[in-house]
């Protein structure tokens, strides 16, 4: 009889088990509740960047309600809203969902805004002012190697006297891009050989000098550590060099940076194309022919750059304000002008020529110098 209830209870005990475990069951969501999940296109924007949220909702029932909160106000209804953050902080973004079973469910998310659009930034340009774009990284007397993050940092630690920092994206060997405005690393580090030819460590290996061949401590760095250097502190302009133009935006994707990077280029074709990529980027092109005004008109591009020659001796500078086209130009030592050179000796005449055609942006390698002039003439 004993023998008898043990068998008994052992088979109970093993169907009650096989029926447990058995893997062939699909697993189902507790009663009540709703798997969601958020995806968002940059958790780390700048102030009035647009950004998308989109819920993914893994239940396969009809999703009857979805709400979005942040900081105990609605932001938006639906499966994917575009939202803008008007202030810097960390903000926890919840998303709940009601399906047709009136079961819930609900995520949250954590995005960090830091700095302002570029986008914005350009939309509400005040054409009074001019801004300041540090060529290179230079800075007046600041002993930083060109395109370092040292000189990144230094324009960053004027705090406002710059407002771009103008870097020269290159490919390594092994496919990395670098900032390097020569085709070879002889002027600026203490080793030899072009950029192309040398991998990321080997360039690494050496360091970078100054102009005057002092040696220091920087190392040449990646694009994407520049570009994280100054993210949410300070706009970039790239002057890309040898390197598909896709690569460079991947990269600045990556760094959750679209809304802080001009893309610069002089081929209109290469512009064309950019500005269709998702989302979309901000180029900033050369403006070298006439007929190529109404092109980036057309384009919906904000700001373009003009040679000094053509900012002084044509009607290119009225013709892009009239098209609703800031406009930029250098005042570096090269092609036959020393504008930089006479600042320095106290003659601003070059800087009043431009000043008169209403120049919104101005590159040079004394950000410092310019900005005292500027402030006293009421563009800062």
């Amino acid at each position: 009889m004993k023998k008898f209830i043990y068998t008994i209870l052992s088979c109970i005990l093993v169907l009650s088990f096989t029926s447990c475990s058995n893997d062939n069951e699909p697993e189902t969501s507790p009663d009540g509740e709703v798997s969601v999940t958020i995806n968002i296109s940059n958790q780390t924007p700048a102030k009035y960047e647009n950004i998308t949220f989109e819920a993914i909702i893994e239940s396969q029932s009809d999703i009857d309600k979805v709400i979005w909160n942040c900081q105990g106000k609605e932001i938006g209804t639906g499966m994917t809203i575009t939202y803008h953050f008007t202030e810097e902080g960390e903000y926890p973004v919840t998303v709940k969902v009601v399906n047709s079973d009136k079961r819930e469910g609900s995520a949250s998310k954590s995005v960090t805004v830091s700095g302002t659009s570029l986008k914005y930034a350009l939309n509400t340009f005040d054409s009074n002012k001019t801004w300041i774009m540090g060529h290179r990284g230079n800075t007046y007397q600041s002993n930083a190697p060109e395109n370092s993050i040292k000189g990144i940092e230094s324009c960053i630690a004027l705090n406002g006297i710059v407002n771009v920092v103008e870097i020269d994206p290159r490919r390594t060997k092994d496919g990395i891009i670098i900032l390097m405005h020569d085709e070879t690393i002889d002027r600026t580090t203490t080793g030899k050989g072009k950029v192309k030819d040398l991998t990321l460590k080997e360039i690494q290996s050496y360091q970078l000098k100054l102009d005057d061949g002092t040696v220091t401590s920087e190392k040449v760095p990646t694009l994407y550590d520049a570009l994280l250097s100054g993210k949410g502190k300070i706009y970039f302009d790239l002057d890309v060099k040898d390197v598909p133009v896709k690569e460079v935006y991947d990269i600045v994707k990556s760094a959750g940076m679209l809304e802080q990077v001009f893309f610069y280029t002089e081929d209109i074709d290469v512009v064309k194309t950019i500005i269709n990529y998702t989302p979309s980027p901000i180029v900033y092109p050369q403006c070298i022919e006439a007929s190529d005004i109404d092109v980036l008109a057309s384009l919906d591009i904000k700001m373009a750059q003009l040679s000094l020659s053509k900012a002084l001796d044509t009607n290119f500078p009225e013709n892009l304000q009239q098209k609703g086209l800031l406009w930029t130009t250098n005042i570096l030592d090269m092609k036959g002008y020393d504008y930089d050179t006479q600042m320095l000796q106290g003659n601003y005449t070059g800087i009043d020529k431009l000043l008169v055609k209403n120049v919104n942006m101005i590159q040079t390698d004394y950000p410092q110098v310019l900005a005292s002039y500027l402030e006293s003439k009421g563009r800062r």
